[in-house]
């Protein structure tokens, strides 16, 4: 699905920015602060209800605006055209994000992707590539479950609906064990057959995924880097140290029943620590280093060079985006921001022999006009000053 229209307005420094969208690539250049990177974020938005580059939607919002919109109409045949939107509102007392499709307004961020990925005309999805982004890689654990939560609950919004209700009950279970001389021992024993149940399925989704994901993450690093050893993934649960290609995904039952007796074993850990210990909330994705399942095998980020960490991360998102085709059916939008300013010649020239052979809808941003050196035909947008020139 691609976008035929797009409107934004008080996004960042956009004011009010209408861009007609073809097929193919989308070319935007123009100076630093001009407003680039900020039409991709709008597009991520209306396909994923989140930045990718603030965790807080209302720092969107154009300065001493109280409302941003942005929206993308889609042709679904000719005569037929549908419509995703997204607003902002910020008021005295709160900040709202109202989803919309078709004019409906959604009752929720699982309504809205569950309608526009399975049950809609509009199967609209967004993967952005930020080449630059190595904090999934180097960060803290907590960034990688964000982003293993957010591409799987693309893909499968049922997952996003057990998320949900694993963070409510741990969010009860922490408050009654901070709440110690009102410590109620059968609610503590619920709380944890909630979270090994639900937790059992976060758990088993995300090992099928990085399962999924294993080999093309090999392949497409074996390409854009024929001389860098493999990285297998690898999913940290617990003591526990799944490798990619090494086994078989536990069943959900198994899983329920394995996180259960944790839970039950540790409680006195946890009634000392007053925090919640064990569970996927405290789960890791790694990317260790040469062949085979050795738990001594290294991490990429103690060993691996800037160039290395790159190559892996571009191999990920690649990977990412041949998974959701393959899973849904539904080809998604690439967003590439910043694309040459950390890419070497070797990556850069692999990147772009894999855009001109898709048929996919992108929009990439870079202070230079790439549309001649890129070798393809595509539509050109200069950003100045929050607009575009000519417009």
């Amino acid at each position: 699905m691609k976008i035929d229209r797009l409107h934004i307005r008080n996004i960042r420094n956009l004011k009010e920015v209408n861009i007609p969208c073809s097929r193919g690539i989308h070319f935007i250049h123009g100076m630093n602060a001009q407003g680039k990177t900020s039409i991709l974020e709008a597009i991520y938005v209306l396909s994923n209800l989140r930045s990718f580059r603030d965790p807080h939607l209302h720092a969107l919002l154009s300065h001493g605006e109280s409302f941003s919109v942005v929206s993308g109409k889609f042709e679904l045949d000719p005569g037929t055209e549908a419509e995703l939107k997204v607003e902002l509102v910020q008021s005295e007392r709160r900040f709202e994000k109202r989803a919309y499709i078709n004019q409906k307004l959604t009752r929720s961020a699982l309504d809205y992707f569950g309608v526009k990925l399975n049950h809609g005309s509009i199967q609209f999805h967004a993967i952005n590539l930020n080449p630059t982004s190595t904090d999934l890689i180097r960060g803290e654990p907590a960034l990688r479950r964000s982003y293993l939560n957010q591409v799987i609950s693309s893909e499968h919004p049922e997952y996003m609906s057990a998320l949900k209700t694993y963070q409510k009950v741990l969010d009860q279970k922490n408050a009654l064990l901070k709440a110690e001389e009102r410590f109620d021992l059968n609610l503590f024993m619920i709380l944890n057959e909630a979270l090994a149940k639900n937790g059992a399925i976060l758990i088993n989704a995300r090992l099928n995924y990085l399962q999924k994901l294993s080999q093309p993450v090999l392949d497409f690093l074996s390409n854009i880097a024929p001389k860098q050893d493999p990285v297998n993934l690898a999913y940290k649960n617990g003591e526990t140290l799944y490798f990619t290609g090494h086994f078989d995904v536990p069943s959900v039952n198994f899983l329920e029943a394995n996180l259960h007796q944790k839970l039950t074993e540790i409680l006195p850990g946890e009634r000392a620590r007053k925090s919640s210990l064990v569970g996927p909330h405290r789960d890791d994705l790694m990317f260790k280093v040469g062949e085979g399942s050795s738990h001594h095998r290294p991490d990429l980020v103690s060993v691996g060079s800037q160039g290395e960490i790159r190559s892996l991360l571009l191999s990920l998102k690649l990977s990412e985006l041949e998974a959701f085709k393959a899973q849904t059916q539904v080809q998604p939008v690439l967003l590439i921001d910043d694309f040459s300013s950390e890419l070497d010649s070797t990556r850069r020239g692999f990147l772009l022999s894999y855009l001109k052979n898709s048929d996919l809808q992108i929009f990439v941003t870079s202070t230079d006009d790439l549309s001649e050196n890129i070798g393809a035909k595509g539509t050109v947008i200069e950003m100045r000053g929050g607009t575009i020139a000519g417009a």
